[in-house]
C-alpha cells in the first residue's frame, strides 16, 4: 500500500481506506478509465491518484482516491457516519438523484448535461424549435455536497444558470441547410423530419459527431419518404378497407349464411352435414386434417361421393360433388351451392385465425353455414357487416348439462368411460404409463400424433377395447367420443412460451366432450387429486363463467399471392422478408375492423429462404415460407431449408433422410418426428410437383410408422421416458 500523499495523516488515510467502497469519492479503474483494469490503474498512478485498496479476487476493483478529494470524503465521513449500514444505498440513492439531474463524473471531475433551444428558419412555415443537449463543468464540492447532505434544491440552485452553448450558431447553420434540402426534395412530408432531428440534438455530442448524426438521421428520412411515396399507391390498393373487395365472387353472388351456433355436444355438427349431404355440390371446412376425414367419411356413409383435400394430399372421389378440406385449403374462386365453416371461434386464434377471416368472407356459397360458439357471434356478425352481408343464427341447445364433481378423483379411482386431460406430450404418456401399470388398458392422443393414430386411438376408445382416454385439448375440437367423466389433471398449459392459466372457453370446449347424447344419459367434469390446490374450485369458476370475445378484436389477415406481387412490383424489391415486412409494419391498416395475423413463423423462414434460396422466383419462395415447418425444432428447420436450396440449385429436392433411417420399430420420439417430416414433404410436394416426389415410399413409411407408433402405444412398456429433449406438444 503507498504512503498517503501530500501530508496526509496516517490514521485519516487508514480510515478512508478501510470504507472505501463506501465513498462517492472513490473511484474504480472501470470509472474512470476504458479498456482492461490494468490500464484503467496505470491511468490513474499517472493522474496522481492514490490507490485505497486492492481488487478483491475478481470479485471488488481496486478503490481510488484524488488527494484533492480527500478533505471531502472525510467531511463525507463526518456527515453520514462513515461505516453505517445504511451508507451505501444512501450512496446509491443520491448517486442516481445526481445523474437524474443530468450530472455525471467523468474521470476526476463531473459534468452536467444541459440543453439549449435552437430556432431554426424552415421555408413557407414558423421556425422550429431544437433543443440541443450539451454538457457543462460542474464543481466536484457541488456533488460531494449533495452526497454529504442530499439537499435537491441546495443541488438545483449551485447549478445557477448555465452558460451558452458555443456551438449553437455553427449547430443552426447545419440545420437550416439540411432542412432546406428536404423541403426541396418532399415539403409535403417535411414535418415527420423534425422528430428525427430532434432525437440526434438530444444526444450530447462534439459539434462534428452531432453533424455527423443529422446528415445521416436526414438521409434516413429521405430513404423512408422514398418508400412511402411508393407505398401510397399501394395504401389504396392492398388497405384492408378493401380487403373484401378482393373476392369477387363472393361479393357477386348473394350469398344466404346461417350461423349454426352452440355448446360443445348440442348437435350443430350433426345438422351443418345433413344440409351438405343434400347440396348439388358443396364443401366442408375443417380445422384439422383429422376432421376433414371425418367430415370425408360422414358424407360418404350418408352415400355422398366426396373428395379429400388437405394441407398435404389430395384424394379425389369418382363423381364426387363434395370437397371435405383443411380451411386453409379453401377455394375461394368455384361457386358452390352448400359450404360449412367448422370451428369459427377459430376466428380469435392469434397464429391461424386469417383462414377463417378468409373463408368467412371469401367462401362463394350460395348457402353458407358458419359452425361456431356462442361469443364468436358478435364478432362474425361484424365481419359480415363489412362485407355488406347479413347472418340468421340458428341456436343449438345441448341435449343435457355438463355436471360438476363435487371433489377431486384419485388416480385409483378413474373408471371405464374417463378421459383424463393433460396439456403437454410428456404429461400425457406419464398418465398413460401410471394407469397402465393399474390394469386398465388406455388409448392416448395428443397434438404430435399423426391423424391416422389419432383417430385409430379414438376408435379403441369409443369400440372399448380401451377403458380410459389420455389425451391433451385435441379433444376438444369435434371427436365423438363415449366421455362420461373429462378429468382434468390441471388448469395449465405452455402456450409455447410459459404456462398460462386455461382460458373459460378451453374449459367449456373440452368439458363438453363429457356425457355425449345417445352415448351417456350424464355428464361429469372434474379434477384429478394429483392437481392443483385450487384446481377445484378454478374449474368451478371457469364452468360458471361465460366465453367472452377477446378484448378490442379486430379480425387477422395474412398476405395472399397477389400481395406480395403488387408490393414487389411497387417497392421493386425481390426480397421476401422485405416484401412480407412492408404488408406487415406499413400498410396502413382499417383499424376498425382488421389486423395482420402474427406472421412471426412467416417472416423467419422468408428471412432464411432469403439467404438459401434467393435462386428460386419470389412466389416460389413464399408459398415455401407458408409451409408447416416446426420451427422449434431446429433440425427440421435446416432439413427443410436444405430442401429449399437443393431446389434452387438442382432442380429437385433429392432423397429425404427419413425413408433410410426411421421405421415402425425406432423409438415413439423417432417416429413422431419422421412423421412431421413426411407431412412436411407431402406437403411440398403437393405445391411443388416434379420437385419432390418418392411420394409412394413417403406414404407407405407413414403407414408402417402410423401402425408403430399405435402398436407402442397399446402396448404395455412405459413411454413417457423416450421424452428427452423434446418440447411440450399440444
Amino acid at each position: 500500500m503507498p504512503h498517503p500523499a501530500n501530508d496526509i495523516p496516517r490514521a485519516q488515510f487508514e480510515r478512508l481506506r478501510r470504507v472505501a467502497y463506501l465513498l462517492p469519492q472513490a473511484i474504480s479503474p472501470a470509472e474512470f478509465h476504458d479498456g482492461p483494469p490494468a490500464d484503467g490503474e496505470a491511468a490513474l498512478q499517472r493522474a496522481g491518484f492514490m490507490q485505497l485498496q486492492k481488487a478483491a479476487g475478481g470479485a471488488r476493483p481496486s478503490r481510488w482516491i484524488s488527494p484533492a478529494d480527500v478533505a471531502a470524503a472525510l467531511a463525507h465521513l463526518e456527515a453520514t457516519g462513515g461505516a453505517s449500514t445504511g451508507a451505501m444505498p444512501q450512496m446509491l440513492e443520491r448517486r442516481a438523484a445526481l445523474i437524474a439531474q443530468g450530472v455525471e463524473r467523468q474521470g476526476a471531475s463531473f459534468v452536467r448535461q444541459v440543453s439549449q433551444e435552437i430556432d431554426v428558419p424552415v421555408p413557407e412555415a414558423r421556425p422550429w424549435r431544437v433543443a440541443v443537449a450539451h454538457r457543462v463543468p460542474l464543481a466536484a464540492e457541488t456533488a460531494w455536497a449533495f452526497h454529504r447532505n442530499g439537499d435537491l434544491d441546495a443541488l438545483r440552485a449551485a447549478f445557477g444558470t448555465p452558460a451558452p452553448y458555443p456551438h449553437a450558431a455553427e449547430i443552426r447553420d447545419h440545420l437550416e441547410r439540411l432542412i432546406a434540402r428536404s423541403h426541396a426534395y418532399q415539403p409535403r412530408r417535411l414535418d415527420s423530419l423534425l422528430p428525427r432531428l430532434a432525437a440526434e440534438c438530444a444526444q450530447p455530442r462534439t459539434p462534428a459527431e452531432l453533424k455527423a448524426a443529422l446528415t445521416a438521421a436526414q438521409d434516413r428520412w429521405e430513404r423512408l419518404v422514398t418508400e412511402l411515396v411508393a407505398l401510397e399507391g399501394l395504401t389504396h390498393d392492398l388497405a384492408f378497407q378493401r380487403y373484401p373487395d378482393g373476392f369477387e365472387a363472393a361479393r357477386t353472388l348473394g350469398r344466404a349464411i346461417t350461423l349454426y351456433v352452440g355448446p360443445p355436444n348440442s348437435g350443430k355438427t350433426h345438422a351443418a352435414f345433413e344440409r351438405l349431404a343434400q347440396a348439388l355440390d358443396g364443401a366442408y371446412l375443417a380445422p384439422l386434417r383429422l376432421l376433414a376425414l371425418e367430415g370425408r367419411d360422414r358424407l360418404v356413409a350418408r352415400g355422398v361421393p366426396c373428395s379429400l383435400l388437405t394441407g398435404e394430399e389430395n384424394v379425389p372421389a369418382d363423381g364426387a360433388r363434395v370437397v371435405s378440406s383443411t380451411i386453409e385449403m379453401v377455394n375461394t374462386t368455384r361457386v358452390l351451392d352448400v359450404a360449412v365453416i367448422d370451428e369459427a371461434q377459430m376466428l380469435f386464434d392469434v397464429s391461424r385465425g386469417w383462414a377463417w377471416t378468409q373463408a368467412i368472407v371469401g367462401v362463394p356459397a350460395r348457402e353458407l353455414i358458419v359452425i361456431c360458439s356462442d361469443h364468436a357471434v358478435a364478432a362474425i356478425e361484424r365481419l359480415l357487416a363489412v362485407c355488406g352481408e347479413r347472418c340468421t343464427v340458428r341456436r343449438f341447445e345441448r341435449k343435457q348439462h355438463v355436471q360438476l364433481l363435487a371433489r377431486p378423483v384419485p388416480l385409483a379411482a378413474l373408471e371405464r368411460g374417463d378421459a383424463v386431460v393433460a396439456f403437454s406430450r410428456r404429461d400425457v404418456l406419464m398418465l398413460r404409463d401410471q394407469i397402465a401399470a393399474a390394469g386398465h388398458a388406455v388409448s392416448v392422443i395428443y397434438g404430435a400424433l399423426p391423424p391416422e393414430v389419432r383417430r385409430r386411438e379414438a376408435e379403441r376408445f369409443a369400440g372399448g377395447e380401451s377403458d380410459i382416454l389420455v389425451a391433451t385439448d385435441a379433444i376438444g375440437m369435434g371427436l365423438n367420443l363415449p366421455i362420461r367423466r373429462v378429468l382434468f389433471s390441471t388448469l395449465e398449459k405452455f402456450d409455447g412460451e410459459a404456462d398460462r392459466p386455461l382460458e373459460a372457453s378451453e374449459v367449456h370446449q373440452i368439458a363438453g366432450r363429457a356425457g355425449r347424447f345417445g352415448m351417456h344419459e350424464e355428464g361429469f367434469a372434474g379434477v384429478l387429486d394429483a392437481a392443483e390446490p385450487e384446481a377445484a374450485r378454478e374449474l368451478r369458476t371457469l364452468m360458471a363463467t361465460q366465453a367472452v370475445e377477446p378484448p378490442d378484436f379486430k379480425a387477422p389477415v395474412a398476405p395472399n399471392p397477389w400481395h406480395v406481387q403488387t408490393i414487389a412490383s411497387r417497392m421493386s424489391s425481390q426480397s421476401l422478408r422485405e416484401v412480407l415486412g412492408v404488408f406487415v409494419d406499413r400498410l396502413r391498416l382499417d383499424d376498425a375492423h382488421f389486423q395482420v395475423a402474427e406472421l412471426d413463423q412467416m417472416l423467419l423462414l422468408a428471412e432464411q429462404l432469403d439467404g438459401s434460396a434467393m435462386r428460386l422466383p419470389l412466389q416460389a419462395r413464399f408459398r415455401y415460407a407458408q409451409a408447416p415447418v416446426d420451427t422449434r425444432t431446429d433440425t427440421q428447420l435446416q432439413e427443410f431449408l436444405g430442401w429449399a436450396n437443393a431446389h434452387a440449385i438442382t432442380g429437385q429436392a433429392g432423397r429425404p433422410w427419413f425413408l433410410d433411417e426411421v421405421d415402425g420399430h425406432s423409438r415413439l420420439d423417432r417416429m413422431e418426428m419422421a412423421l412431421r417430416a413426411c407431412t412436411l414433404w407431402l406437403w411440398l410436394d403437393l405445391r411443388f410437383p416434379g420437385v419432390y416426389g418418392h411420394v409412394e415410399e413417403v406414404l407407405a413409411l407413414r403407414g408402417a410408422l402410423n401402425d408403430g407408433i399405435e402398436r407402442q402405444l397399446g402396448g404395455k412398456r412405459p413411454l413417457a421416458q423416450m421424452r428427452r429433449g423434446m418440447r411440450r406438444a399440444r
